[in-house]
């Protein structure tokens, strides 16, 4: 009898470390706007410690990354800080229906080096001869698409040209854009309004004028219609709008909700809808 017990036992212990071994070799893989960077890293770190799923992530420019999974039709989970990219994506059949949920909410904003030793206070500043100033491309990255329309709607056409001689740079991701101003390559950037929590030490934020913002930015996760794991994905997505992922995105400073982002500017704006602006007027 104890011998049997001791056979059932065994059996049991194997199909259980079976099972722990099999959960654990799941895996997903996301694209991420590089926006987002900071925040996501905890996220998954958090999301693996709570279900043993191991997550590969891929950051850049919304619109490289949505590129790479057309030509791909790789990824579980898609990740941007940009509706109108998202749009895109579904509207080419890559997400999965009803599978997209808004999370989190961003304004554009000028960075500048910490203490502003240039003295910058507002966007006609940033034509002022000698800055060193930075976008990002806005043929394919989501701040460098507000970044394009705020400059076009706000100022005139020989301060866009004095506004495009001061450009040095406009890097392909978001991610690189912030860096290019924390190692002192760019005097200031047109970023978002949190970077300087990213970076407190080394940024400071000037606000943009309510009536310079064109539209504020909105968060969104999809799950990609071809995924091997279309349920693992979805619990990836859910947790992205957990309590949990809202504490992590909070302790960035992104905006919990419109209404945050509106108070912020002081007025309301419209929610995405941002558009890929042309290269001519910045690259001449």
């Amino acid at each position: 009898m104890k011998s049997k017990c001791f056979a059932i036992g065994c059996i049991v212990l194997i199909i259980l470390t079976v099972s722990v071994n099999v959960h654990a070799k799941e895996k997903l893989m996301v694209f991420c706007g590089a926006a987002f960077k900071q925040p996501m890293e905890e996220i998954v770190q958090a999301f693996t410690a709570k279900t043993r799923v191991e997550v590969s992530i891929t950051y850049g420019g919304v619109g490289t990354l949505l590129s790479q999974i057309m030509l791909t039709k790789l990824g579980d989970v898609f990740v941007v800080p940009s509706s109108y990219v998202m749009e895109q994506a579904k509207s080419k059949g890559l997400i999965a229906p009803v599978s997209i949920e808004s999370f989190a909410y961003v304004a554009p904003a000028i960075n500048v080096q910490k203490g502003n030793p240039k003295g910058i206070k507002n966007l006609k500043d940033l034509t002022r001869p000698s800055l060193r100033i930075a976008i990002a491309n806005p043929e394919i990255v989501f701040t460098g698409m507000l970044a394009a329309e705020l400059v076009d709607k706000s100022l005139s056409l020989d301060e866009k040209r004095l506004f495009g001689k001061n450009l040095v740079t406009y890097p392909e991701d978001f991610n690189k854009l912030a860096t290019a101003l924390v190692l002192n390559n760019v005097d200031a950037i047109v970023g978002l309004h949190n970077l300087s929590q990213w970076y407190p030490d080394k940024v400071d934020t000037i606000k943009l004028r309510a009536d310079e913002i064109q539209r504020i930015g909105t968060g969104q996760v999809g799950v990609l219609s071809h995924s091997k794991v279309i349920s693992l994905a979805e619990k990836f997505k859910n947790f992205m709008t957990s309590s949990k992922s809202n504490e992590i995105f909070a302790k960035y400073h992104y905006f919990a909700t419109p209404q945050d982002a509106f108070a912020w500017i002081g007025a309301k704006k419209p929610i995405g809808g941002e558009r890929p602006a042309s290269a001519d007027w910045f690259r001449n």
